[in-house]
């Protein structure tokens, strides 16, 4: 270092062999990304690709080997000191653009989320009954789901203290009063350029609820107003895609700054994540078990007529692809054609328990811990499972379903997104468990709403032939 306290020619010769290295790691996660294997296909080229997950964990990989790196030569002395700052100031720049990119997305992905969520449900009045039924259920589990992660991160200790985080945005609602007032908002603009999504999510609601009127009078304006939601909405998902497909580049550099700013309870606070994870997995698959149970469902018919469904879903990793299996399943349970499809179309955009429910309640219970609030009090957790509901709507039934549903709640709840880029890290280990309970979720939704309807019946029944005896 120079007395003047500029850097020296070492430290700077330091800082810009660190950042090609660094720049080098990102150019391997680009090439491993281009990578094919396997039999050549049609095209003479080897058929198969490294699977995303995978570019992931390499990226997880690189970026705690480059730390270690960067630890190391912070010991060699002043010169090498001052050039590692450097460095890393140069390498937490594809950070901070990739959580740029995913505060710009958004205000979009809810708005268009939300109002594509409402209209599939309200332009549909001839089946209000059963889809009243089969949105309970859906809502109802991953709200029960958001409650379990919220409990777990407790009962398994996840510490984020070690991790650098922001605190959260000023203009956070910090009572049930305040975020009930902030929900409907005086300025349009403001709303959509606000830290809180939940003004966008009454836009939302709002805009979809004025289409639905509409098509009292007008069904044609309804009808283009829907195509140009779903087009709406194709666009803004191929936004997110192109943002997702840059999460390797950020939790490289994400990891890289943790692991040389930090010890190495980053991996601590992963690696417990995957644990309880998966515990919420399997608190989530018993109490779909009990509410079969107490509903009167077989659970030996359940399981034997559903088990192709459950590993379809667990191989494709898509509870999208498995939808016409989740029908024809639900079908074989006697279930009706009507609330089969209801179930099943619903479920992949609404409910999700694993994606949209224990998922994000847990890294935004995370986050909060990280900045410093005590989401240990009534207020915190009932919010975190109302808005979990609320922003489990609009979550597609696809890969990046658990990042959608985590960047509406965080908004939600007034929480910055950086931990995003971190446990995406994980997201092909933790991804496996998701699938089969997010089908699982639209599967009971199903079967409960068909009981529900019959003992409906049955009552009706049982009161006309009651008035009938009476009369007589």
């Amino acid at each position: 270092m120079a007395e003047n306290g500029m850097l020296n020619s070492a430290s700077i010769g330091i800082a810009a062999a660190l950042v090609a290295a660094f720049l080098a790691l990102a150019g391997g996660l680009v090439g491993l990304r281009r990578l094919r294997y396997g039999k050549p296909g049609e095209d003479g080229k080897p058929s198969k690709k490294v699977s995303f997950g995978v570019v992931m964990l390499t990226a997880l990989a690189f970026g705690a080997l480059f730390g270690v790196t960067l630890k190391g030569v912070w010991g060699l002395g002043v010169s090498a000191a001052f050039g590692v700052n450097a460095a890393l100031e140069w390498v937490d720049i594809l950070e901070v653009v990739f959580l740029k990119a995913l505060e710009l997305i958004i205000v979009p992905l809810v708005l268009v989320s939300i109002i594509r969520s409402f209209l599939k449900v309200g332009m549909n009045r001839e089946a209000g009954k059963s889809g009243g039924r089969v949105l309970l259920v859906l809502l109802g589990t991953v709200a029960a789901s958001g409650a379990i992660g919220y409990a777990l991160v407790r009962l398994f200790r996840l510490d984020p203290s070690a991790l650098k985080l922001t605190s959260a945005a000023a203009n956070t609602p910090t009572s049930i009063i305040e975020t009930i007032e902030g929900i409907v908002p005086n300025n349009l603009f403001r709303a959509l350029s606000s830290n809180s999504a939940l003004p966008v999510v009454f836009l939302g609601i709002l805009i979809a609820a004025a289409a639905i009127a509409v098509k009292r009078y007008n069904e044609d304006f309804a009808a283009k107003f829907a195509t140009g939601i779903e087009i709406a909405y194709e666009i803004i998902g191929t936004i997110v895609d192109f943002v997702i497909k840059f999460t390797p580049f950020g939790i490289l550099s994400m990891v890289s700054v943790q692991v040389a700013t930090n010890d190495w309870s980053v991996f601590a606070t992963l690696g417990g994540f995957i644990g309880a994870f998966y515990a919420g997995i399997a608190a989530i698959a018993a109490t779909h078990i009990v509410l079969l149970a107490i509903n009167g469902v077989s659970l030996k018919e359940y399981f034997s007529k559903t088990a192709n469904t459950y590993l379809f879903a667990f191989t494709s990793m898509s509870s999208m692809a498995t939808l016409p299996l989740t029908i024809k399943s639900q079908q074989a349970l006697g279930v009706d054609d009507e609330t089969a499809n209801l179930a099943g179309t619903l479920g992949t955009c609404v409910g999700q328990n694993a994606c949209a429910g224990l998922y994000p309640a847990m890294l935004a219970t995370i986050v909060a811990l990280g900045v410093g609030q005590n989401p240990w009090t009534w207020a915190f957790g009932v919010q975190l499972v109302l808005f979990t509901m609320v922003s489990s709507v609009g979550v597609a039934g696809v890969g990046g379903g658990n990042v959608q549903a985590s960047l509406l709640l965080l908004a939600m709840m007034g929480l910055p997104y950086q931990l995003i880029t971190l446990f995406l890290s994980i997201d092909f280990v933790v991804g496996l468990g998701r699938p089969p309970i997010n089908c699982g979720d639209s599967l009971i939704a199903g079967v409960i709403a068909q009981k529900m309807a019959e003992r409906s019946r049955r009552k009706a029944a049982a009161k006309t032939t009651a008035l009938a005896a009476k009369a007589l």
